[in-house]
């Protein structure tokens, strides 16, 4: 098994959830809501506007993924194992098979995002390979 992974999202990305039958802008606030209602795991397939420009080759299934996020200073707020890469239009994409349970315990208590910013230097590239930090990070989750 390969990472864990980080996967940043931003409210400045312009990007969007792409769920079943609509999209929605990426924010803190929509991705609590889409975590609160079960919707999350209709968002099928993660790359951004771009797609995933780092690490493609690298994912192997059933890797963790963690969602991040430095708006409002949050940090680590959400949890997915990996189902495959796959390539598409826009490039190549994560399927995420999210954990409801782990991401709502993670949004109530995040990984601080100074810790994380501790760890990369960068937190602009998606994905981001955890792998130096693992022990680091265990000890932070509240599982």
């Amino acid at each position: 098994m390969a990472g864990p992974w980080l996967y940043v999202i931003s409210a400045r990305s312009g990007a969007t959830f792409h769920l079943q039958r609509e999209s929605i802008p990426v924010s803190v606030n929509s991705y609590r809501d889409l975590v609160a209602s079960g919707r999350l795991r209709e968002s099928r397939y993660w790359g951004g506007k771009r797609g995933i420009s780092h690490h493609q080759q690298d994912v192997e299934k059933e890797d963790e993924m963690f969602i991040y996020t430095g708006d409002r200073h949050l940090g680590i707020i959400g949890y997915a194992k990996i189902k495959g890469v796959e390539e598409r239009s826009n490039g190549w994409c994560v399927l995420p098979e999210f954990d409801l349970d782990k991401c709502r315990a993670l949004l109530e208590h995040p990984v601080p995002a100074a810790v994380v910013r501790k760890w990369k230097s960068s937190l602009r590239p998606n994905l981001i390979d955890l792998a130096p930090f693992v022990e680091q990070l265990r000890p932070l989750l509240p599982w």
